[in-house]
């Protein structure tokens, strides 16, 4: 079945074109032109439904698997259900399979790539060097693999944490009586009132990407979004999303909530000279989620036969990812930490009994 699809091709000499993060424009690597790409919204496409009050619902993910025909060569490409851009592995032609991100699947922003992938080995090594623990030949028997630049889908979330958080309070008094000191313990029973807003809290919307990985990749800089235009596309691979906002939205309520928690207890204990938390009714209002697609490279680091998977966040080069730990190493610190802390009491005990 034919599908409808966008070539992203140079108006100059018809080449490929592909997004620059470094210029910001879509550039054509044959004859060298560039083009601005426009700040505003793109027109929906042809039959595209505009949502009203805001975005529209979203579509669930079906199973089925893709088949579309590259216009520059003819050759079929087969994708999965969500993959939304994807470079003709034939001719090279850059091309963004417009079902995926029109009607009701159009993205509310995009975050474009600012991070060009030439720059990320420097990114890696600079994410190496205070890794005191990795094997003495990690860098020169470690090498980059499967690295790919993907626009992630991301759900950002609006919301009002409200409600009330519960402590048992106490103040000590000590006096003297006789020999002894008595001290005396006040208990209280204290309420805190919360009402604390959140703005853009974002959750990934992948179920192919590890949630973690994803997590750790943070923050990104809301003030980059742009409204979604598919020339940002060109040139890297998006995904559209295969959990809905229903299915992560506990996913962001735990983490709003465990937000509001650490600030409320940091202060609940002013006036008291501790306090331990009991309960709370703090629960989320007003939320409301829009679908964003958020800049990433992923690749993995090959070492001695096993790959360890990386991310980079491709608009300010924050690198994460697991590492090896050379064991020789890791003994070998735990053994002069030890003897460090030994010594330190052996003074200690010497200059007592001095």
């Amino acid at each position: 079945m034919q599908r409808d699809l966008s070539e992203q091709k140079c108006p100059a000499c018809g080449a490929p074109l592909r997004f620059d993060p470094a210029s910001g424009k879509s550039v054509c690597d044959w004859c060298g032109k560039s083009y601005e790409i426009p700040s505003t919204a793109e027109e929906p496409a042809e039959g595209e439904a505009q949502a009203e009050g805001g975005s529209a619902p979203k579509p669930g993910i079906s199973e089925e698997i893709c088949v579309y025909s590259c216009r520059s060569c003819g050759a079929e490409i087969v994708t999965d259900a969500v993959t939304a851009s994807v470079t003709c592995p034939y001719c090279g032609n850059n091309i963004i399979l417009t079902e995926k991100v029109t009607g009701g699947l159009r993205p509310d922003g995009i975050i474009p790539f600012k991070i060009d992938k030439k720059d990320l080995p420097a990114a890696v090594q600079n994410f190496y060097k205070d890794k005191m623990l990795l094997p003495k030949r990690f860098f020169s028997e470690s090498s980059i693999r499967d690295l790919c630049g993907v626009y992630v889908p991301f759900w950002l979330y609006d919301c009002t944490m409200s409600g009330s958080a519960y402590y048992e309070g106490y103040n000590d008094s000590a006096m003297r009586s006789g020999d002894y000191i008595i001290t005396e313990r006040k208990h209280y029973d204290l309420e805190r009132g919360v009402n604390m807003d959140f703005k853009d809290i974002p959750v990934d919307g992948s179920a192919r990407l590890d949630d973690a990985l994803m997590d750790s990749l943070e923050p990104f800089d809301m003030a980059d979004m742009k409204p979604f235009r598919m020339s940002y596309l060109s040139g890297f691979f998006a995904e559209r999303f295969d959990k809905d906002s229903d299915e992560v939205r506990q996913r962001a309520e735990d983490r709003m909530l465990t937000s509001t928690m650490r600030i409320v207890n940091a202060s609940a204990g002013d006036g008291y000279m501790g306090v331990v938390p009991k309960d709370n009714d703090i629960k989320p209002s007003n939320l409301n989620a829009k679908y964003v697609l958020l800049p990433v490279y992923t690749f993995k680091v090959n070492y001695k036969g096993t790959d360890y998977s990386f991310a980079m966040n491709g608009q300010t080069g924050e690198v994460v990812g697991d590492v090896p730990t050379d064991k020789g190493r890791a003994l070998t610190r735990r053994w002069g930490t030890f003897a460090a802390v030994f010594a330190a009491i052996m003074l200690i005990i010497w200059f007592i009994s001095c």
